[in-house]
């Protein structure tokens, strides 16, 4: 597509086959939805070129501040806006996204916002409303003091990104290079976008582009920037959509005199002191794929590919080429009550030779760990290997690992029966290891290792000293306690984490946890960043699914000496996190399973660089 698309006023009947093909795109993004969507990335630019004016002739015209306004798309895949006329009204229209998707038709999001025809002094086009915002508030307030009137912004690739690192190739040359329907308010339709690699900006005082100064006292102010607030355009990243200014307005003689203080690209809270300059910059983040169906863990396969579990039943494969195949490798009967489905996966340390991959999942007679091969493009099952291990609608757990001893670890919840985490004669409320002839053998009874545990979610090893490290869940308010009280425990054999006899900050008579959260985070999965090198080496991260982030830990001598909440709320619930071959990290994110809020292209795997 090259320019902007415009229909101009057509029959009744052409009308009704343009509406019929919308349909026909609708039904197609629902058949995409496997499909990895191409979607943008919009970065606000920080305010520049700022310039006093007068609104208007005479002395008693109020002074406001102009400035330039940049957005542009570094993500992996187009804006693109199609507007429709919904009925015979002239001048407003309906504004669709639509999205490019790998190996599949373009999808539709239908009604992310409004165009409308705007005529200004300087302006006679369709604007999207609202895709850009501006605001003053005073330095240490939330409440803006003065909002813009701006109407929105005529979409088009105006200029080449070259500030950002891109998610994806740029377009060879800009696509969106019309004038958005000039002198056309009978449009039916008209389509507008930013391509990856490019920008749309607005200078100073067009349209909108300014402030009102005059009434405001003297003192500092934040000039909040702020692109697709509503959030109803979807990207792959909602974390870089603000910026701003620390400004001080004083006057001299009625004059206004605005001096910058400060540039704060990335947020909106320039008045906040600036953090201290850390050794590095912060991690990269990209997405690998989209529209999963609560994906729960994923393990790599020594090709480089990876192996995916959904907890309806799927095994999905990511190509090593970063591509998720539609088709999976297997589908599972599973028991999907509550937190159940298909939960856990490991591949065995021996792989290349016997081509062995180990699932866990809830059935309706219980939890099932289960061997199976991996062989022309399909997982086939060989057989279960343990018996007796409860599954409840909560309280799973789920995870399985093998361990530096080459044994199979598996990690157990006590199913919603707090009583079970401390039986000796139940399997639940545990952490169990199975030897190498029993998981390449028929299987057996494990070796429990510890109990007393909830509901563990995720664990691994300490490089250098092969301590297990592993996440777990406190009680939840009004089921099983007060709520919160998350733990980071180090597993050793023999040990009794307490529960239900005791949990939070005294555990004494039971092993202590490293960590407690008194505020719920529900930490899920974990592993330690081996990647030699980086600013993250050593550190145990882990995914939180209530607390939307990814947790890094530092440990020192045993002990943790460093906490550190990273990606807050950018992404959504978080499921696991595993490190990849090449020393990435990979995150699933469940947005999905009833308790997130998601969007069009959850869920989605994400692929995080430690900073160097």
């Amino acid at each position: 597509m090259k320019g902007v698309l415009a229909w101009r006023v057509l029959p009744v009947l052409a009308v009704l086959a343009l509406s019929a093909f919308a349909l026909v795109l609708i039904g197609r993004a629902s058949s995409a939805a496997g499909a990895p969507a191409r979607l943008p990335d919009l970065v606000q630019q920080t305010p520049r070129d700022l310039e006093i004016t007068r609104a208007g002739t005479g002395p008693k015209a109020p002074y406001v501040l102009g400035f330039r306004s940049a957005v542009s798309n570094i993500g992996d895949g187009a804006l693109v806006i199609e507007g429709h006329r919904r009925g015979p009204e002239i001048g407003t229209m309906i504004a669709d996204q639509v999205v490019d998707r790998d190996g599949a038709p373009k999808s539709v999001i239908p009604d992310v916002g409004r165009l409308r025809y705007v005529v200004s002094p300087d302006h006679r086009h369709w604007h999207l409303l609202g895709f850009d915002r501006y605001e003053l508030r005073r330095a240490g307030r939330r409440v803006a003091e003065i909002r813009d009137q701006k109407t929105g912004f005529c979409l088009g690739d105006r200029y080449v990104e070259t500030g950002h690192t891109l998610q994806s190739a740029a377009a060879p040359a800009p696509v969106f290079t019309s004038r958005c329907g000039l002198g056309e308010p009978q449009l039916l339709g008209v389509s507008e976008g930013i391509s990856v690699g490019y920008g749309d900006d607005y200078a100073a005082n067009l349209e909108g582009q300014y402030l009102r100064l005059t009434g405001l006292a003297a003192g500092r102010y934040v000039l909040v920037h702020r692109v697709n607030a509503d959030r109803r355009l979807h990207e792959t990243d909602y974390g870089n959509d603000a910026a701003s200014l620390l400004l001080e307005l004083r006057w001299r003689n009625g004059q206004p005199l605005v001096r910058i203080l400060r540039q704060c690209p990335g947020t909106d809270r320039c008045d906040r002191p600036p953090a201290a300059k850390p050794a590095s910059a912060g991690p990269s983040v990209r997405t690998v794929a989209t529209g999963l169906e609560v994906p729960w863990d994923i393990a790599f396969l020594p090709d480089g590919s990876a192996l995916v579990t959904e907890r309806p039943g799927r095994v999905r494969l990511l190509g090593r080429d970063g591509r998720l195949r539609r088709r999976p490798v297997a589908r599972v009967a599973v028991s999907t009550q509550g937190e159940g489905g298909l939960l856990g996966l490991a591949v065995d340390p021996e792989f290349a030779r016997n081509r062995f991959v180990y699932l866990y999942f809830t059935t309706a007679g219980g939890m099932r760990l289960e061997r199976r091969r991996y062989a022309g493009g399909r997982l086939s099952r060989e057989r279960s290997l343990v018996d007796g291990i409860q599954a409840g609608s909560i309280h799973d757990s789920g995870r399985i690992a093998f361990g530096p001893d080459g044994r199979l670890y598996v990690a157990t919840g006590d199913a919603g029966h707090g009583a079970l985490a401390q039986r000796p004669d139940s399997l639940n409320g545990k952490f169990l290891a199975l030897a190498p002839d029993q998981y390449r053998g028929s299987g057996g009874a494990p070796e429990i290792v510890s109990r007393g545990h909830r509901n563990p979610q995720g664990f691994a090893w300490e490089p250098g000293t092969g301590r297990l490290i592993a996440t777990e869940h406190g009680p939840t308010q009004g089921l099983d306690g007060p709520g919160g009280f998350d733990e980071i425990n180090a597993i050793v054999p023999g040990g009794n984490y307490g529960w239900p006899v005791k949990f939070g900050l005294d555990q004494s008579g039971f092993n202590a946890p490293l960590r407690v959260y008194p505020e719920p985070l529900a930490p899920s999965g974990a592993t330690f960043v081996t990647r030699p090198g980086s600013a993250w080496t050593g550190s145990f991260v882990f995914a939180c699914l209530r607390g939307e982030e990814l947790r890094r830990l530092t440990f020192r001598d045993g002990r943790i000496v460093a906490d550190e909440a990273l990606l807050r709320r950018r992404f959504g619930r978080l499921r696991t996190v595993v490190e990849g071959p090449g020393g990435d990290l990979y995150l699933l994110t469940s947005n999905r399973d009833g308790r997130g809020r998601p969007t069009a292209t959850d869920d989605r795997i994400l692929r995080v660089t430690p900073p160097s």
